[in-house]
């Protein structure tokens, strides 16, 4: 994988602060290119150590009633993990040459990756903040449905924008990262909670 400069990370939060005020010019500041695409994965790769620190606090506080195998839970989440970072890229990347897309795509998938950083960061905060305070499920429920529709919106606006594709097909892009996250997620679930 290519080293991550500092300048690297500080066009990256660049742009995704141009982008987080709507302004389409903020693609420009993204190294949108193969190796800039490989580079976007040292984002991932910072977040792992929170990552896990979640999954054992998770388990530390987790319902007694139910019982998952500790080795299990944190192999099939890391692996769920590494996935989930490389899934919908992988899919966009074998269908942007069918669809037209190959002269766009790292410029749509590079700043996408970016976005995940901070996306994902907010998400291990509040995962840490259920697992030791009281929350509603009704409140958890909420906040995460707000979090995967804000998700789906930003994918969908990056997407028409960066792809330089029609809302309907911006669309579609945003509802293949959704379907492929949740999927992942049950499958990841059913394998946990296999006995």
């Amino acid at each position: 994988m290519p080293p991550l400069s500092a300048s690297d990370i500080a066009a990256a939060l660049y742009g995704l602060t141009r982008l987080a005020r709507l302004e389409p010019a903020g693609l420009d500041f993204f190294e949108a290119t193969p190796a800039g695409l490989l580079k976007s994965y040292w984002g991932a790769i910072a977040l792992l150590p929170l990552y896990l620190v979640t999954l054992v606090v998770v388990l530390a506080t987790a319902d007694a009633s139910v019982s998952v195998d500790p080795l299990r839970y944190i192999t099939v989440k890391t692996i769920t993990y590494v996935i989930d970072w490389v899934a919908f890229p992988l899919a966009i990347l074998s269908l942007a040459p069918m669809i037209g897309l190959d002269d766009r795509v790292f410029r749509f998938l590079v700043p996408l990756n970016w976005l995940q950083v901070p996306i994902n960061l907010g998400l291990l905060v509040l995962i840490l903040l259920f697992s030791v305070m009281a929350i509603p499920a009704a409140v958890a429920t909420l906040i995460n449905l707000v979090i995967v529709v804000a998700l789906l919106a930003m994918t969908v606006a990056l997407a028409r924008y960066a792809l330089d594709v029609p809302w309907w097909a911006a669309a579609g892009m945003g509802l293949l990262n959704i379907t492929l996250g949740l999927f992942l997620l049950s499958v990841a679930s059913a394998m946990i909670l296999r006995p």
